[in-house]
């Protein structure tokens, strides 16, 4: 594949999330037989006697349950939506074969966010205009709350990815009626790292972040909770943006600082493109400390030669990231193991000249099937049986263990994994962290 190709899409990459929007055009009825009791009736003779039982069926509901899924599929991110794409082909298609949703087939819409606030909010628009079941989307991070407050007023069930802001994960999620999130935020990603630092026996810690605001806001964090743990840490207001092309001056910065505090690792929370380049330049400025990632630095990109990147700039460093990453390597415990294992095998079949599975492909996975679990377990088939349902949710997916309740829309607060960069052999495990 080009290097075009691959360099977009890690530099969009963790700009957060978007897409499916599910929905269901048909009646809201089910297969359901009733069975009234016999009733029993005492003749003069002081018998009894037991009445033939009644029975009344339903007829079945097998309209397809439409999805509605917003990605995208022009703009600046639209890279990394080729395989969320592929990956909801394959899945809907696996689903499909094995009896659909709640009996029914599943007819997948898929709209055109173009990385836009107001297109993206269009493009929901359109969706449930289409009177779809369920929204699944838009891709970018900045288009999920705008979204949200769409479906949320036309009472549709939605699962955005996310991931959240501090400021979403501290208001009431109780004003949420059918919308939902499923990515981890800004949390999960700093006490991941907390657990690497006191797992490592890390001592003074500096850390730098580009502008992704999961990333500043991850290290924010860090402020309160790696003091707690009596480690040294050094925060860096120093960042950069996502269209950087020459990265020697922050990587100067970075190793002048290093020098400063002599910290014992440093966490560079990066976009994936500009993880390899940067730590390159940081080893010929003399750094040896062991370098963290972030979740978005857990990607395949970082290791690709097609993108320019060598693995050996990055091999001995670490990252964190979800078991979709490499799950043949993840603990036989991770109860979603051998589902993930088999649904890239599946997926690289439909695509076999995809390289690698990136962290994308998750994305996919996890929203498809968090949609069939409301679906299947909601009291009644519509949108508001669907959020009740989903409110009750406990799920082991592609992205960890995402819990839903009534105050909390968000679910995934967790699901990293401690990865180690490698020379030729891709990410290898090290051990689980939240």
């Amino acid at each position: 594949m080009k290097r075009g190709y691959w360099i977009a899409l890690g530099l969009v990459l963790v700009l957060a999330l978007g897409l499916l929007a599910v929905a269901c055009g048909g009646t809201e009825e089910t297969t359901t037989t009733t069975t009234v009791a016999p009733a029993t009736t005492t003749t003069s003779a002081g018998t009894e006697t037991t009445a033939p039982a009644e029975t009344t069926t339903s007829v079945a509901n097998t309209t397809p349950i439409k999805i509605g899924i917003a990605l995208s599929l022009t703009g600046d991110s639209a890279a990394p939506c080729v395989q969320i794409k592929e990956g909801f082909d394959t899945e809907i298609k696996y689903l499909n074969a094995n009896g659909g949703i709640a009996g029914r087939q599943i007819e997948v819409t898929y709209v055109d966010d173009q990385s836009k606030v107001d297109t993206a909010v269009a493009a929901i628009q359109s969706l449930i205009d289409k009177k779809v079941d369920v929204i699944i989307g838009p891709f970018p991070q900045f288009t999920t709350a705008p979204a949200r407050a769409v479906t949320e007023q036309a009472g549709v069930f939605h699962i955005a990815f996310g991931p959240p802001t501090l400021a979403e994960l501290a208001e009431d999620q109780t004003k949420y009626k059918y919308s939902f999130e499923s990515i981890t935020g800004p949390d999960g990603e700093a006490d991941a790292w907390v657990k690497e630092m006191v797992a490592d026996g890390r001592k003074n810690v500096l850390g730098v972040a580009d502008q992704l605001p999961i990333h500043q806001e991850g290290l924010t964090l860090l402020d309160d909770l790696l003091p707690k743990q009596s480690i040294q840490w050094t925060k860096m207001t120093d960042s950069w943006g996502l269209g950087e092309t020459d990265l020697t001056p922050i990587a100067n910065k970075i190793a002048a600082k290093a020098k400063e505090v002599k910290p014992d690792a440093i966490i560079l929370a990066s976009n994936p493109v500009h993880v390899n380049v940067i730590i390159k330049t940081l080893k010929s400025l003399g750094i040896t400390q062991p370098i963290y990632g972030s979740g978005a630095g857990s990607h395949p990109l970082v290791m690709l030669a097609e993108a320019g990147n060598d693995p050996k700039n990055v091999a001995g460093n670490y990252a964190i990231g979800p078991a979709i990453v490499n799950p043949d390597q993840i603990p036989d415990t991770y109860p979603a193991k051998q589902d993930l294992i088999a649904f890239i095998k599946r997926w690289q079949t439909d695509n076999p000249k995809e390289p690698f599975a990136s962290l994308f492909l998750g994305f996919s996975y996890e929203t498809i099937h968090l949609a069939k679990l409301a679906i299947e377990s909601a009291a009644t088939q519509d949108a508001a049986g669907y959020a009740a349902a989903m409110e009750k949710v406990d799920f082991w997916g592609a992205n960890g263990h995402s819990v839903y309740s009534h105050t909390d829309h968000v679910g995934a607060h967790g699901g990293f994994m401690q990865w180690q960069y490698t020379d030729g052999q891709g990410f290898k495990f090290v051990r689980e962290l939240n």
